[in-house]
């Protein structure tokens, strides 16, 4: 059975829910991915999502960027589907903006810089070392600030 594409699935996604949507008044975020393992390649496709933080195997980590709204703001989806080598020791960290806007009590957000430096020291770890360290970190980065956002991470790394 073929997997379907990723911004094909956001558009099925948009328009059964878009109607709903406008009438509450809301919309949502969402990162669609799927993997390829004879090609070793990830296709995805961002819809409004934070960036999402990849890191190759040996390189540094830098952000996929969404190129589409989130689901429920159109009346038709505009993600496009991206692709990207995935291969052993690669990083994908999908994680809510609960993480790059953590602040501080001085009022300071922990950025995305601070993430990808800090996937880049965590990269021979195991994903979910990862995933714990990036809770870890933004935690202590708080400093017992109540934060205002949901924090949830997806760590997967290629084997």
């Amino acid at each position: 059975m073929p997997v379907p594409d990723p911004a094909a699935i956001l558009s099925r996604a948009n328009e059964y829910l878009y109607d709903d949507f406008t009438t509450l008044d809301t919309f949502a975020t969402a990162f669609v991915c799927s993997y390829n393992p004879a090609k070793r390649r990830m296709d995805y496709a961002n819809a409004g999502h934070a960036p999402v933080i990849f890191r190759p195997a040996g390189g540094s980590a830098d952000l996929l960027e969404g190129d589409g709204v989130p689901v429920g703001v159109l009346p038709m989806s505009l993600s496009q589907t991206q692709s990207v080598a995935f291969g052993a020791g690669d990083i994908l960290v999908v994680a809510t903006d609960g993480f790059s806007e953590a602040a501080n009590l001085n009022g300071e957000m922990m950025g995305y810089e601070r993430l990808l430096q800090l996937v880049d020291t965590l990269a021979a770890e195991s994903a979910e070392h990862i995933g714990l360290k990036l809770f870890e970190a933004v935690h202590i980065f708080g400093a017992g600030h109540d934060q205002d956002d949901d924090q949830t991470v997806i760590v997967i790394k290629g084997v």
